[in-house]
């Protein structure tokens, strides 16, 4: 099992790595290359391109990849991509953290990270109703043993649960930045 994990692990860590194969390099377009790594969140690749590359003997066009790039960077570095960030719980490079980027971006992350933690509130919450639901079906099926005060006291913590989604809920949609 172990090495199930260890396997799973090297696979996903050279993933993310920028790796090319020299065949790559030589009829590589830097432009798309930089833009693609800005879109995805990514910091400047030319370091790990350059050593990719050089096997084939092939130096990336650092003017092409840094025009992609920075078209990337402007097209990502957006409120809305913020909030989309944010809201997956995820971080992102330095990419953004630049005059003129950085500002509504940041605001975009702020809110998607309010909206994160809000939905994890919210799962938790539901989590808690599933599990009454579950002793309930339980208890239906004869699989549990309740007394009729039990199973009214979990129907009425249920209904508390289900009312605080729904404030979690409204909570969640009156989030603003």
């Amino acid at each position: 099992m172990k090495s199930a994990w260890l396997v799973m692990g090297v696979s996903v860590l050279l993933a993310s790595c920028a790796t090319l194969e020299p065949e790559d390099c030589k009829t590589a377009d830097w432009v798309k290359f930089g833009y693609s790594d800005a879109m995805e969140g990514k910091s400047v690749m030319l370091s790990d391109y350059s050593k990719d590359c050089a096997k084939a003997g092939v130096t990336p066009d650092q003017t092409a990849y840094m025009g992609g790039y920075n078209n990337g960077a402007k097209a990502f570095c957006t409120y809305d991509k913020g909030v989309e960030v944010g809201e997956k719980g995820k971080s992102v490079s330095d990419l953004c953290n630049k005059p003129g980027l950085a500002e509504d971006f940041n605001r975009g992350v702020e809110k998607g990270k309010k909206l994160y933690a809000k939905q994890k509130e919210i799962t938790g919450k539901e989590d808690e109703r599933n599990t009454i639901d579950k002793k309930l079906n339980d208890i239906k099926a004869g699989k549990l043993q309740g007394s009729a005060q039990e199973v009214d006291m979990m129907y009425r913590e249920k209904s508390l649960i289900e009312k605080e989604i729904e404030v979690l809920k409204r909570e969640k949609a009156g989030i603003s930045i």
